[in-house]
Protein backbone atom coordinates (compact mmCIF):
# COMPACT_ATOMS: atom_id res chain seq x y z
CA UNK A 1 0.00 0.00 0.00
CA UNK A 2 1.21 3.60 -0.93
CA UNK A 3 1.96 5.56 2.48
CA UNK A 4 1.34 9.62 1.73
CA UNK A 5 3.65 11.77 3.68
CA UNK A 6 3.12 14.33 6.18
CA UNK A 7 0.85 17.21 4.79
CA UNK A 8 -0.04 15.34 1.58
CA UNK A 9 -3.75 16.73 0.76
CA UNK A 10 -5.32 13.47 -0.31
CA UNK A 11 -4.25 11.87 3.15
CA UNK A 12 -7.35 11.13 5.64
CA UNK A 13 -10.74 10.53 3.73
CA UNK A 14 -9.87 7.20 3.83
CA UNK A 15 -9.07 7.42 8.06
CA UNK A 16 -12.11 9.75 8.42
CA UNK A 17 -13.95 8.37 11.31
CA UNK A 18 -10.93 6.82 13.59
CA UNK A 19 -11.46 8.89 16.68
CA UNK A 20 -14.19 11.55 16.21
CA UNK A 21 -17.25 9.26 14.31
CA UNK A 22 -15.58 6.07 15.64
CA UNK A 23 -16.04 7.08 19.16
CA UNK A 24 -19.87 7.38 18.69
CA UNK A 25 -20.39 4.66 16.05
CA UNK A 26 -22.11 6.30 13.48
CA UNK A 27 -22.45 5.46 9.74
CA UNK A 28 -19.88 7.79 7.98
CA UNK A 29 -20.76 10.47 5.50
CA UNK A 30 -19.70 9.67 1.66
CA UNK A 31 -16.72 11.21 0.32
CA UNK A 32 -15.08 14.49 1.80
CA UNK A 33 -17.82 14.78 3.66
CA UNK A 34 -16.94 12.28 6.36
CA UNK A 35 -13.92 14.52 6.92
CA UNK A 36 -16.39 17.29 7.89
CA UNK A 37 -18.29 14.41 9.90
CA UNK A 38 -15.36 13.62 11.37
CA UNK A 39 -14.21 16.97 12.58
CA UNK A 40 -17.77 17.97 13.92
CA UNK A 41 -17.48 15.13 16.18
CA UNK A 42 -14.23 16.05 17.87
CA UNK A 43 -16.73 18.62 19.96
CA UNK A 44 -17.30 17.77 23.67
CA UNK A 45 -20.56 16.49 24.07
CA UNK A 46 -22.84 16.61 26.89
CA UNK A 47 -24.28 13.77 28.68
CA UNK A 48 -26.05 12.94 32.09
CA UNK A 49 -23.52 10.33 32.40
CA UNK A 50 -20.47 12.59 32.40
CA UNK A 51 -19.48 14.49 29.20
CA UNK A 52 -17.38 13.59 26.33
CA UNK A 53 -14.43 15.63 26.06
CA UNK A 54 -12.60 17.54 23.38
CA UNK A 55 -10.84 16.16 20.73
CA UNK A 56 -8.93 18.40 20.14
CA UNK A 57 -8.51 20.30 23.48
CA UNK A 58 -5.58 18.01 24.97
CA UNK A 59 -2.54 17.98 22.69
CA UNK A 60 -2.21 14.14 23.19
CA UNK A 61 -5.93 13.26 21.51
CA UNK A 62 -5.13 16.63 18.96
CA UNK A 63 -2.23 14.72 17.49
CA UNK A 64 -3.29 11.42 17.51
CA UNK A 65 -6.56 12.82 15.16
CA UNK A 66 -3.98 15.23 12.99
CA UNK A 67 -1.99 12.61 13.02
CA UNK A 68 -4.99 10.97 10.57
CA UNK A 69 -4.67 13.36 7.78
CA UNK A 70 -0.94 13.67 7.78
CA UNK A 71 -0.78 16.80 10.03
CA UNK A 72 1.80 17.06 12.69
CA UNK A 73 0.41 17.98 15.95
CA UNK A 74 2.50 20.55 17.20
CA UNK A 75 1.09 22.44 13.89
CA UNK A 76 -0.22 26.02 13.89
CA UNK A 77 -3.88 26.93 13.56
CA UNK A 78 -5.26 24.41 15.93
CA UNK A 79 -7.79 27.40 17.93
CA UNK A 80 -8.65 28.25 14.33
CA UNK A 81 -10.19 24.75 13.38
CA UNK A 82 -11.48 24.57 16.37
CA UNK A 83 -13.35 27.51 15.55
CA UNK A 84 -14.45 26.51 12.26
CA UNK A 85 -15.68 23.29 13.65
CA UNK A 86 -17.95 25.27 16.20
CA UNK A 87 -19.20 27.48 13.27
CA UNK A 88 -20.11 24.66 11.13
CA UNK A 89 -21.96 23.25 14.23
CA UNK A 90 -23.47 26.32 15.28
CA UNK A 91 -25.13 27.00 11.69
CA UNK A 92 -26.30 23.23 11.26
CA UNK A 93 -28.32 23.90 14.90
CA UNK A 94 -29.55 27.44 13.67
CA UNK A 95 -30.18 25.38 10.31
CA UNK A 96 -32.19 22.14 11.32
CA UNK A 97 -33.16 22.91 15.39
CA UNK A 98 -34.19 27.00 15.05
CA UNK A 99 -31.64 29.64 17.06
CA UNK A 100 -29.07 28.03 19.69
CA UNK A 101 -31.11 28.29 23.04
CA UNK A 102 -27.72 28.17 24.83
CA UNK A 103 -26.49 31.38 24.17
CA UNK A 104 -28.71 32.92 21.37
CA UNK A 105 -25.53 33.66 19.01
CA UNK A 106 -25.87 32.74 15.49
CA UNK A 107 -23.42 31.29 13.54
CA UNK A 108 -19.70 32.84 12.87
CA UNK A 109 -18.93 33.97 9.15
CA UNK A 110 -15.70 31.72 8.16
CA UNK A 111 -13.46 33.29 5.51
CA UNK A 112 -10.60 31.01 3.99
CA UNK A 113 -8.77 31.68 0.46
CA UNK A 114 -8.74 28.87 -1.89
CA UNK A 115 -6.64 28.20 -5.38
CA UNK A 116 -9.05 27.44 -8.71
CA UNK A 117 -7.04 24.91 -10.73
CA UNK A 118 -8.08 23.78 -13.91
CA UNK A 119 -7.10 19.97 -14.76
CA UNK A 120 -5.92 18.02 -17.57
CA UNK A 121 -9.32 16.63 -18.65
CA UNK A 122 -10.35 20.37 -18.73
CA UNK A 123 -12.24 20.20 -15.60
CA UNK A 124 -12.22 23.06 -13.21
CA UNK A 125 -11.69 22.61 -9.39
CA UNK A 126 -11.16 24.51 -6.25
CA UNK A 127 -7.96 23.47 -4.10
CA UNK A 128 -6.95 24.18 -0.88
CA UNK A 129 -4.08 26.99 -1.28
CA UNK A 130 -2.50 26.24 1.81
CA UNK A 131 -0.60 22.83 3.84
CA UNK A 132 -1.30 21.58 7.68
CA UNK A 133 -4.58 22.49 9.58
CA UNK A 134 -5.14 25.63 7.04
CA UNK A 135 -5.18 23.13 4.30
CA UNK A 136 -7.60 20.90 6.08
CA UNK A 137 -9.76 23.57 7.44
CA UNK A 138 -9.69 24.77 3.10
CA UNK A 139 -10.93 20.92 2.58
CA UNK A 140 -13.60 20.68 5.41
CA UNK A 141 -15.28 24.07 3.79
CA UNK A 142 -14.32 23.35 -0.06
CA UNK A 143 -16.48 19.59 1.03
CA UNK A 144 -19.52 21.72 2.46
CA UNK A 145 -19.76 23.90 -0.87
CA UNK A 146 -19.48 20.58 -3.04
CA UNK A 147 -21.95 18.90 -0.96
CA UNK A 148 -24.25 22.05 -1.19
CA UNK A 149 -23.75 22.10 -5.13
CA UNK A 150 -25.14 18.29 -4.77
CA UNK A 151 -28.01 19.63 -2.96
CA UNK A 152 -26.68 17.20 -0.38
CA UNK A 153 -25.13 19.04 2.32
CA UNK A 154 -29.29 18.91 4.43
CA UNK A 155 -28.13 15.20 4.28
CA UNK A 156 -25.60 15.99 7.29
CA UNK A 157 -26.77 16.74 11.13
CA UNK A 158 -26.46 17.12 14.43
CA UNK A 159 -28.70 14.32 16.43
CA UNK A 160 -31.90 16.27 18.04
CA UNK A 161 -31.07 15.20 21.51
CA UNK A 162 -29.45 17.88 23.23
CA UNK A 163 -27.79 15.44 25.01
CA UNK A 164 -26.35 14.24 22.43
CA UNK A 165 -25.75 16.57 19.09
CA UNK A 166 -23.91 14.08 17.40
CA UNK A 167 -23.39 14.60 13.94
CA UNK A 168 -24.12 11.91 11.60
CA UNK A 169 -25.58 11.41 7.74
CA UNK A 170 -29.09 11.14 7.49
CA UNK A 171 -29.71 8.54 5.04
CA UNK A 172 -33.77 8.70 4.81
CA UNK A 173 -35.48 8.73 1.53
CA UNK A 174 -36.93 11.98 2.18
CA UNK A 175 -34.37 13.73 4.25
CA UNK A 176 -36.56 13.61 7.60
CA UNK A 177 -34.10 11.99 10.19
CA UNK A 178 -33.50 13.78 13.47
CA UNK A 179 -31.75 11.43 15.77
CA UNK A 180 -28.19 9.46 15.04
CA UNK A 181 -30.39 6.39 16.64
CA UNK A 182 -33.74 6.13 16.68
CA UNK A 183 -33.30 3.12 19.33
CA UNK A 184 -31.36 5.49 21.80
CA UNK A 185 -32.05 9.48 20.94
CA UNK A 186 -35.55 8.17 19.62
CA UNK A 187 -36.61 6.09 22.23
CA UNK A 188 -35.35 8.65 25.13
CA UNK A 189 -37.38 11.59 22.96
CA UNK A 190 -40.64 10.05 22.50
CA UNK A 191 -40.21 8.62 26.50
CA UNK A 192 -39.84 12.27 27.49
CA UNK A 193 -42.48 13.75 25.68
CA UNK A 194 -44.70 10.47 27.20
CA UNK A 195 -43.59 11.44 30.98
CA UNK A 196 -44.52 14.89 30.28
CA UNK A 197 -47.86 14.15 29.18
CA UNK A 198 -48.18 12.56 32.69
CA UNK A 199 -46.47 15.22 34.44
CA UNK A 200 -43.73 12.85 35.04
CA UNK A 201 -40.34 14.79 33.52
CA UNK A 202 -37.86 11.63 34.02
CA UNK A 203 -34.75 14.08 33.85
CA UNK A 204 -32.54 10.94 34.51
CA UNK A 205 -33.20 9.16 31.45
CA UNK A 206 -30.23 7.76 30.06
CA UNK A 207 -28.88 9.68 26.32
CA UNK A 208 -28.12 8.23 23.49
CA UNK A 209 -24.27 9.20 23.07
CA UNK A 210 -21.36 6.30 22.90
CA UNK A 211 -22.03 3.02 23.31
Amino acid sequence: MEKHGKGDPDIGAAHAGSDGNGRFGVAVAPGELRIVQDLLNTASIRRAGGDVPDLLDAPDTAARWLDAYGIAGDSPGLSDLRSLRDAIRRSLVERDHGPDRDDGAGPAVVESVARVRLEADGAVRLVPGSVGIAALGQRVLLAIYDAQLAGIWRRLKLCRNPLCAVAFWDSSRNTSGVWHDVRTCGNVANLRKSRARRGRPGTDLPTGGPH
